[in-house]
Order: C-alpha cells, then structure tokens, then sequence
C-alpha cells in the first residue's frame, strides 16, 4: 500500500463529505440483490446527518474515514456490543468510492477497524454483504473475516 491510501477518525467537519458518499453508497446497494429487506430490516435508518452525528458522539460507535491523497473516498460504521458476555464489533456499512476500491483504501479502513475493536476489547468482528456483491466478499476474506450466517428468501408467486 502507498502512502496516498490512509483511515483515519471521523470528525465534525467530515459530515459534508460522509453525506456525499453515504448517498452513494445507498445508490449502489440498490442494486443488489436483497437490498429492499437490508433496507426494511438491517439497515441504519433515518437522514445521514443523523446516522453521523450517533457514530460520531456514540460511546460504543465510530466512524472512520477513508483518503486518497487527502481526499474523502470512504467510510466504515463500526460499533460495540456483546454476544456471550463478550464484546463483539460489527461493521455496520462499509462503502469506497468504485474508482479508487482496488488501492488499498479499504484495506486501511479494515485495519483501523479491527484496531478499534481490539483497542476496545473486542474479541472479534462481523460484517455483512449482498449476494452477488464479489468485491465485498473478497475483500472481508482478505481478513480473514468468513461467512458464519447465511439469511435465505423465497418469493411467492
């Protein structure tokens, strides 16, 4: 990875930046397959200010920021909470801008996560993906972070 790639930890000034690419991020997974009941059941509701604003203040939340050359090109919702008495990270939406997604910006974005969660006692992290989205799959495979529930539909004609 070169030094133009960084994560880093959201502050107020990114909210700007984060609603541009959460709109995005929105716009691309409506195309996969699955993502009107992500949207109804799994996914973080309301306006992206105030999606921002409880990652941003919340005690068991972050959001970390992804650069090229300076340059706002992701984020990562990451937050806290426990299975089994033990405390548990998941990363709730991951999105890098398509033009930059194979330079290693969300590598740094993974492992300023896992960081996080380590940092904060975590004893692992979860993350989801859509079907057919191959680019997220491999990407939490490179970390070693494999599938463990499968969610399966069946539409009634």
């Amino acid at each position: 990875m070169s030094e133009f790639e960084s994560a880093r930890f959201a502050t107020k000034s990114d909210l700007s930046e984060f609603e541009n690419l959460f709109t995005q991020s929105r716009s691309e997974a409506s195309t996969y397959k699955g993502y009107d009941i992500w949207l109804s059941l799994e996914a973080l509701s309301g306006p992206p200010v105030a999606i921002f604003n409880d990652y941003l203040d919340g005690d068991n939340k972050t959001i970390l920021i992804g650069e090229f050359d300076t340059v706002p090109v992701g984020f990562m919702l990451i937050h806290l909470f426990s299975i089994d008495n033990e405390i548990t990270a998941r990363v709730d939406e991951v999105f890098v801008h398509s033009d930059v997604r194979e330079v290693g910006v969300g590598e740094h974005l993974m492992t300023a996560a896992i960081n996080w969660a380590k940092g904060n006692g975590a004893k692992r992290i979860l993350g989801r993906t859509f079907p057919g989205d191959r680019h997220m799959k491999n990407f939490y495979e490179r970390f070693k972070v494999t599938a463990r529930l499968i969610e399966v539909s069946k539409e009634f004609n």
